[in-house]
């Protein structure tokens, strides 16, 4: 949950939200540091820093993803992004040759290529997936969680997790069973990661 935009922030706002190892101080939430992500923008790398620099920071990463699905696979309809060759359909456990859909900002998360964002939509709409895919071998803990818009925390420790090689390059894929509102195929949809 981010930080006010506005009015008092207090240190202990600032632990509550990043974490941290006591006694705090300010000089422990650079950005870029080992508690504050890159997305916050307002937050100092280095220099001058004050509890100011804090309003609207999260402990999230915040990947926005536009698309105008969806790709139809053998039993589902994805919405949302995918890089070449990286689909995997949890429904049927197939992986499409698809051609790149949709994009997202940014690029990255932790370090790892975001190779895909996306809901799955089972056609019989008894299965329905959210998924999402990172370059490399990630372990299942790689991140904490994520919370698509318009749905609940999906906890990395209930999802499930494979590898699969695609286009000569490997990818972890983590899905789960859900179904997030919004993702029909239409503007843009947020994805929040801690």
């Amino acid at each position: 949950m981010a930080l006010p935009g506005s009015g008092t922030l207090s240190i202990q706002d600032i632990v509550d939200e990043f974490g941290g190892t006591a006694p705090h101080s300010l000089s422990e939430y650079y950005r870029n540091g080992a508690y504050v992500g890159s997305s916050n923008t307002g937050v100092p790398t280095s220099g001058t820093i004050s509890l100011s620099d804090f309003y609207g920071a999260s402990a999230g990463t915040v990947v926005t993803v536009t698309y105008n699905g969806p790709v139809i696979g053998t039993q589902s309809r994805m919405y949302g992004f995918c890089n070449y060759q990286k689909l995997y359909e949890p429904e049927s456990g197939s992986y499409y040759n698809n051609q790149i859909f949709g994009s997202r900002t940014p690029t990255t998360l932790n370090g790892a290529t975001i190779d895909g964002i996306y809901f799955s939509e089972d056609k019989s709409g008894s299965n329905d997936y959210f998924v999402v895919v990172l370059r490399g071998n990630r372990a299942k803990s790689f991140f904490t969680s994520v919370t698509p818009q318009g749905g609940t925390t999906l906890n990395t420790s209930s999802s499930t997790r494979i590898t699969g090689t695609r286009d000569g390059t490997l990818s972890t894929y983590w899905y789960w069973s859900s179904n997030p509102s919004g993702w029909d195929g239409s503007g843009t949809r947020t994805a929040t990661f801690v």
